[in-house]
């Protein structure tokens, strides 16, 4: 929190720098809501000049799925609270830009199995578990780069509009694996062990997070 706290000081200063600095006829400011795979975003922009833009968004997602399945019940959640930070370039004097920046904060993704009467399954081999449990935890750099294209927030008048975005976060995730001491007496910690590659080597395939976000803004 300390570091996402920083990063909101000094963007909000680069934004009211950047207008301070700069006339009337060349900055507007927008603000800015929406949705997508980042959860909730609402932000604001500021044309700085000529082709340039700079935007600083707060984006909150908060998901989860509850399921039970083999004698197992399965809650995973899904949490993102972070903060992002963009420059546009807007090409050929239109709304359709390149953006790059980077995404500060919390971003995870949690599970947890119970086995209420049947068996939980470590490195290939299923053991009688009930009662007992085994958590995992992915979780993204706290700060990570963003490259991306999208429309919009290019402010041409003031009033409404909307904005679109695809890109990626880029940036692997780290995985914990936390099961219950019964599991690791059955199992054996060699098999945990295992189990915790495992679960390291696929999360690996994924060395970037998909953003596709849209909205709404009103410029003025």
């Amino acid at each position: 929190m300390r570091r996402l706290r920083r990063a909101l000081v000094a963007a909000s200063t680069l934004l009211l720098v950047s207008g301070a600095l700069l006339p009337a006829s060349a900055r507007a400011t927008e603000l800015f809501g929406g949705l997508g795979t980042t959860g909730v975003e609402l932000g604001v922009a500021e044309r700085v000049g000529g082709a340039a833009g700079l935007r600083m968004s707060a984006e909150f997602l908060k998901v989860g799925r509850n399921f039970e399945s083999d004698g197992a019940t399965y809650d995973t959640k899904l949490k993102f609270s972070s903060l992002g930070l963009y420059g546009d370039y807007f090409v050929a004097g239109g709304g359709f830009r390149l953006s790059a920046g980077a995404v500060i904060g919390t971003r995870k993704a949690t599970g947890n199995a119970v086995a209420t009467n049947g068996t939980l399954s470590i490195n290939g081999s299923s053991y009688p578990a009930a009662g007992e449990s085994v958590g995992a935890e992915a979780k993204f750099p706290s700060a990570a780069p963003y490259i991306g294209i999208g429309y919009g927030h290019h402010q041409p008048s003031k009033g409404s509009g909307f904005y679109l975005d695809l890109g990626v976060v880029i940036g692997k995730a780290k995985t914990t694996l936390s099961p219950s001491a019964g599991i690791v007496a059955a199992a054996g910690q060699a098999n945990v062990d295992a189990e915790q590659r495992k679960l390291q080597d696929s999360v690996d395939k994924l060395k970037a997070y998909p953003v596709l976000k849209f909205g709404f803004s009103f410029a003025f």
